[in-house]
């Protein structure tokens, strides 16, 4: 599958698009507010969004699921275990962070570890990583990996956010180092990374932390 980043203003994050090169359906991870920009890019590149997915149910991650969902009509999919945090101001952080309510629909479909989704004659398999929520997915393409808020660029996400748990996120990262060298990392936040690096750089990779 190709990806590409779509540039996201506040609350900045990584918005990626994912899609399958012959048939031109594509997926959205993790929606921003400007669908403005989505739609320039789906036109662009002449693509049919067939369904929004979430590495997870923080704000940031999920500000643009509603807008976007209804302007293309779309389904979108998050982890069973961070259902909940799509229509909880408090558990989405939203109060923490903005002093606002935002509350957003039911996902139209729930994740579970290892779940696979097509999109055209590509498929995305859904990798559960706990530990920066509880249901904190990667998103996994071949080589490529999308990691949202649990693997940064030399780096992991926080665990003090609602929902957040140290020893969950150490548990999640012991298997992280069983992963290729070969294997890309596609961040919620910061600049994309490869294993290799992260194995060399990541201090939190390093099994003696």
């Amino acid at each position: 599958m190709i990806i590409e980043s779509i540039p996201t203003a506040y609350p900045a994050g990584n918005c990626w698009l994912c899609y399958d090169e012959a048939s031109r359906y594509a997926v959205l991870v993790d929606p921003p507010r400007q669908a403005d920009d989505v739609d320039a890019v789906l036109k662009a590149q002449d693509l049919r969004l067939q369904l929004i997915l979430l590495t997870h149910g923080h704000f940031d991650h999920i500000f643009g699921v509603d807008a976007l969902r209804d302007r293309y009509g779309v389904p979108a999919a998050i982890h069973e275990a961070d259902a909940d945090m799509l229509g909880d101001p408090i558990k989405n952080a939203s109060m923490l962070f903005f002093g606002e309510r935002h509350i957003y629909r039911p996902a139209d479909r729930l994740l579970r570890d290892g779940d696979e989704i097509a999109v055209g004659a590509s498929t995305i398999r859904v990798m559960h990583t706990p530990g920066h929520s509880p249901g904190s997915v990667c998103y996994c393409m071949g080589r490529d990996y999308i990691t949202g808020d649990t693997l940064f660029r030399e780096s992991i996400g926080r665990t003090d956010l609602p929902g957040g748990d140290w020893e969950t996120m150490r548990h999640t990262l012991d298997r992280f180092g069983d992963w290729s060298d070969r294997i890309r990392i596609y961040p919620g936040h910061g600049e994309s990374s490869g294993m290799a690096h992260e194995k060399k750089y990541n201090p939190y990779l390093q099994r003696r932390i």
